[in-house]
């Protein structure tokens, strides 16, 4: 696959997937343990969730685009990856308010307008980091360090 096809398209599925996956559970269980712990008044979880949230919803999709624009997972997966913040928070919500969660319904707040803002936001760090990642490919690629086989003689991992 040529270089170009795969840092747009991407070539590689599976590793994609895991990393969109793996953030989305990686923010859903931060919020689930902060509503955890904000229910049951632990003040320590309830510190450290206060830094782990933000850090994941605004900062860490910028630097997982990156990472995986340079593994050429493609653009589709990598601004995936800024959404995700936005749909697991919309979830909680909407789960919270179905269960009758204390502190998790709508509220005031419309739904709408918080989940689109979280998405703008992750989706614009998501994109900037899709392009550093991009930049850094294809850097590495004229500098003769990386390139499109993944040394099993030019297989993806999809095509098994």
């Amino acid at each position: 696959m040529t270089t170009t096809k795969a840092l747009l398209i991407g070539q590689r599925r599976r590793l994609a997937l895991t990393m969109v996956g793996g953030f989305a559970g990686l923010v859903a269980l931060a919020l689930a343990v902060a509503v955890i712990a904000d229910l049951a008044d632990i003040r320590i979880a309830a510190t450290v969730t206060d830094r782990l949230i933000p850090l994941l919803v605004f900062y860490a999709p910028a630097p997982i685009a990156a990472a995986g624009a340079y593994a050429r997972c493609g653009g589709p997966a990598c601004l995936t990856v800024g959404v995700v913040p936005a749909l697991v928070f919309a979830g909680l919500v909407v789960v919270g308010t179905v269960f009758g969660v204390p502190g998790v319904g709508g509220g005031d707040a419309p739904l709408g307008g918080v989940t689109m803002s979280f998405a703008l936001v992750g989706l614009s760090g998501a994109f900037v980091g899709y392009c550093a990642g991009v930049t850094a490919a294809l850097l590495a690629d004229l500098a003769g360090m990386g390139g499109d086989d993944d040394g099993d003689g030019g297989k993806t991992d999809d095509a098994e």
